[in-house]
């Protein structure tokens, strides 16, 4: 099948082309830097219909920085999404494909001829069945624009047309009849004077299963009788290994006993005879080559798992858009009414029916000349750590070739995104916190390029104010130089007070800017209202600790109310 053989590379995450090495595009995200981003959420979500969980979170963690691979993983998901039925298609046809890429490559080494002929009969069944489907999801005559999918439609046309596909397409029932119709065997067993078995025959071979004894008095006389599709046994019928639930035991048919051994053995001979022409069929197809479909049916489930997320965040009535992707140099990222898409599905899983629409905040988002380094301050859970997951998962997505979270977005590709996130401490360091945050941030800069993406949160806040601030500064100082896009979301808001210095005291094109998670007095208690609303602003020279305390029931005043509740305070404590 020389067509066939031609696209055994075939991909619809990766376009053909023999001169672009794809491992020089991708750069990998550690587990940690994927836990700081929530990206579990966002993979769970992804594949809770579909499945495949562990490829699809491989997909996104594989970070693609080739803007020919992202257009043309953009271009399917466009279609998909522009094209429901088709995608209903594709999404019935997918066991189908599953069970094609369930057989794998080649068959088991440990399998005897006979079964491996009934295994190669399985997996060119499967073979025919998706070249099938793939032809019938495509013959509505729609036009595509994604050069992936016309890609796979060609080749299901071109693979039907060959005439050796549709000599196997004729053949194969009779194959499948000839290794599937043996269902159950007739044994002849010879007892001696006192009634024990002594000698057992083949008699027959079968094209039902027996199953346990009937209810009328003449079948218990007078032996077997054909029910249907089954043939009545006289006595319960065993199994020679457990059922689905029940516990392993040891009663059964015994493979190794002396009577039994042989039996099997003529069994196996006799099997063998039968399908014997099957084998010699099977030679003529040797050269069928199934790994031109393999993996499609876990890359369109990445895709109608996409789909799915997609049309689900835009129900409750949030923006999601197909981002534009800017060159790599221009070190990009503008984003309008971006979110955090794994809070939003959080929302979601706790009201399936609720709209969102003014309940997840929105922020535009510019990384650009005017500013590439965002001093993030605010009020305690104030959005800041959602914040910087979303700009990352935003990063991940649109690298995946999926849409991002947003109204409007432009982004240039990143070549790693590097995440400092609060770790629980270890009793057993060493280094003790600020030796293991210090290391944790060594370790980005030994990696981090002027192209990458750097997140940090809360950073070196296991020391004190001061020796905080003054590391905090080298940290922003040397971001600037280094050239990286960078969040630095911390409660030192003298670090933000101070990006005018550090801008004019350190060289490099990327603007240290102050960016503040806005609060808003409410009544006249000194109670603050969240917006979580992230905008550009000089810090508000306080996180609002007491008030969050105080939201919580933990501050002084109420702590002592309490203590004095229970008696346990004279007076005014």
């Amino acid at each position: 099948m020389p067509e066939s053989q031609s696209l055994t590379d075939f991909s619809l995450l990766w376009p053909p082309d023999p001169d672009r090495a794809a491992s020089n595009s991708i750069s990998r995200l550690s587990g940690s830097q994927a836990a700081d981003l929530d990206l579990p959420a966002l993979t769970e979500a992804l594949s809770a219909v579909y499945g495949h969980s562990p490829r699809i979170r491989d997909i996104l963690l594989a970070l693609c920085s080739d803007p020919a691979v992202i257009h043309y993983r953009q271009d399917v998901l466009a279609d998909l999404l522009a094209q429901p039925a088709l995608a209903g298609r594709l999404a019935d046809l997918l066991p189908h494909l599953f069970s094609l890429d369930s057989y794998g490559y080649a068959a088991p080494t440990d399998q005897s001829p006979l079964h491996e002929i009934v295994w190669r009969v399985g997996q060119l069944e499967a073979y025919v069945d998706c070249v099938q489907g793939l032809a019938n999801v495509f013959s509505d005559g729609r036009p595509l624009n994604a050069a992936g999918l016309i890609r796979l439609r060609d080749l299901a046309a071109g693979i039907v047309g060959e005439a050796a596909f549709q000599r196997l397409s004729a053949e194969l029932p009779e194959m499948v009849k000839k290794v599937r119709g043996i269902a159950s065997i007739t044994v002849g067993v010879n007892l001696d004077d006192r009634l024990r078995p002594v000698e057992a025959t083949l008699l027959a071979v079968n094209n039902r299963k027996f199953r346990g004894p009937g209810s009328s008095v003449l079948h218990t006389i007078f032996g077997a009788e054909v029910r249907g599709e089954t043939l009545d046994g006289i006595a319960p019928l065993h199994s020679a290994t457990p059922g689905i639930g029940r516990p392993t035991v040891t009663r059964g048919i015994d493979l190794h006993d002396p009577m039994m051994y042989p039996l099997f053995r003529d069994l196996a001979d006799v099997l063998k005879k039968i399908s014997r022409p099957v084998a010699v069929a099977l030679r003529r197809y040797m050269q069928v080559n199934i790994q031109v479909l393999s993996g499609i049916g876990v890359e369109l489930a990445f895709y109608l798992g996409a789909v799915r997320l997609i049309e689900r965040l835009r129900a409750a009535g949030l923006p999601v858009c197909q981002p534009e992707i800017a060159p790599a140099e221009d070190r990009l990222c503008e984003i309008e009414a971006a979110y955090n898409p794994t809070l939003a599905l959080r929302l979601l899983d706790k009201n399936k029916a609720r709209s969102l629409g003014g309940v997840v905040i929105t922020n535009d988002l510019n990384f650009g000349p005017e500013g590439r380094i965002f001093v993030l301050t605010g009020p305690n859970q104030g959005g800041k750590t959602t914040y910087t997951q979303a700009v990352g998962l935003a990063q991940v997505l649109a690298q995946a070739g999926l849409f991002v979270p947003g109204s409007r977005a432009r982004l240039s590709p990143v070549d790693g995104i590097y995440t400092h996130f609060p770790v629980e401490e270890r009793p057993q360091a060493e280094a003790g916190r600020l030796g293991e945050e210090a290391q944790r941030l060594s370790e980005i800069f030994a990696q981090a390029t002027r192209h990458s993406l750097i997140l940090l949160n809360e950073s070196l806040a296991s020391t004190s104010p001061g020796e905080g601030l003054y590391l905090a500064q080298d940290i922003v100082r040397i971001l600037r130089v280094l050239g990286a896009r960078a969040i630095y979301a911390t409660h030192l808001h003298d670090l933000a007070a101070g990006v005018d210095d550090l801008n004019t005291s350190t060289p490099g094109d990327s603007t240290v800017i102050s960016v503040v998670a806005l609060a808003v007095p409410q009544g006249g208690n000194g109670s603050i209202r969240q917006t979580y609303q992230i905008v550009p602003g000089p810090p508000l020279g306080r996180s609002y600790a007491q008030e969050i305390a105080a939201r919580y029931g933990i501050s002084y005043e109420q702590l002592a109310q309490q203590l004095r509740s229970r008696g346990v305070l004279d007076g005014e404590g």
